[in-house]
């Protein structure tokens, strides 16, 4: 993985991958280690080149994640569709495949885009945001948001000591639906993190959530761009996106925090969901 950023706060670990979070005495946490130390069992046998009908991992897929983007020299999202709901899971090549590190279903185990800074948002009150230096076109793969994955007793424990010490909360729910049942993985990126905890919130955002499976089960929070983004634009992404949080039970608005997006379609309050 190529990621040379850094942190420019004190007291947080910059970390381009997700790791496991602290021990808990509990089958729950037993549970969540053992499916950090599992590694998705298949592989492919194809050449320089994946091919849709030869390759086991699109096959898997169901068919190509990306195409290629020849402006900007990134990879797209291919298969995403706001109209409906993906299907099968997207699985990038690993290390166990026989294809070229080249091949085109390798897009984020590489690792960020190189145009992203972090620097104060104009609403100062904010904070820090992550910004970018040139343009990015729609659908492109941008970073990873990365943290400790921690168990769900472990994030109600965090959410409540944030709300009392009325401090920032970063722990981002992903539910997935798989055979009538919902899966949930928790990730932290508070104290240890990468270049992705520094994404806002806004009710119009710049940029959506998509789990993408590289060698393990946990899947990557990977973010990609769903509108053209230019120059010293802010990257941000909606806390409360439906299609990652429709199982949770959202509280009343008025118990959120104001919301500081300034979009037009602003909603006036920070999104909040019980897990």
């Amino acid at each position: 993985m190529n990621d040379n950023y850094v942190h420019k706060e004190d007291g947080i670990v910059y970390i381009d991958e997700n790791i496991p979070g602290p021990k808990e005495k509990n089958n729950e946490y037993i549970s969540l280690i053992e499916l950090c130390n599992s590694q998705l069992t298949h592989s492919c046998n194809c050449g320089v080149k994946c091919e849709e009908n030869i390759c086991d991992c699109l096959k898997i897929s169901g068919g190509v994640n990306y195409t290629s983007h020849s402006e900007s020299h990134y990879l797209k999202l291919y298969k995403k569709n706001k109209n409906v709901m993906l299907t099968y899971p997207i699985i990038e090549c690993s290390a166990h495949c026989k294809c070229s590190e080249k091949c085109g279903n390798r897009l984020v185990q590489n690792g960020p885009i190189g145009t992203l800074y972090v620097t104060t948002c104009k609403e100062k009150s904010i904070g820090l945001g992550l910004f970018t230096n040139k343009f990015i076109a729609k659908g492109t793969f941008i970073c990873e948001y990365a943290g400790e994955v921690i168990t769900k007793s472990e994030a109600i424990r965090r959410q409540q000591y944030n709300e009392n010490k009325r401090k920032m909360n970063y722990i981002f729910c992903l539910n997935e639906h798989v055979s009538g049942g919902t899966i949930q993985i928790f990730i932290d990126p508070s104290m240890f993190g990468n270049i992705g905890r520094y994404i806002n919130h806004s009710c119009e955002p710049k940029s959506e959530i998509i789990p993408v499976r590289v060698n393990s089960p946990i899947p990557k929070l990977a973010v990609f761009s769903c509108v053209d983004i230019f120059p010293n634009e802010e990257i941000t992404f909606d806390y409360g996106a439906s299609y990652l949080t429709n199982s949770s039970k959202s509280q009343d608005l008025n118990n959120g925090k104001t919301c500081l997006c300034g979009s037009k379609i602003c909603r006036g309050y920070m999104p909040h969901n019980v897990y």
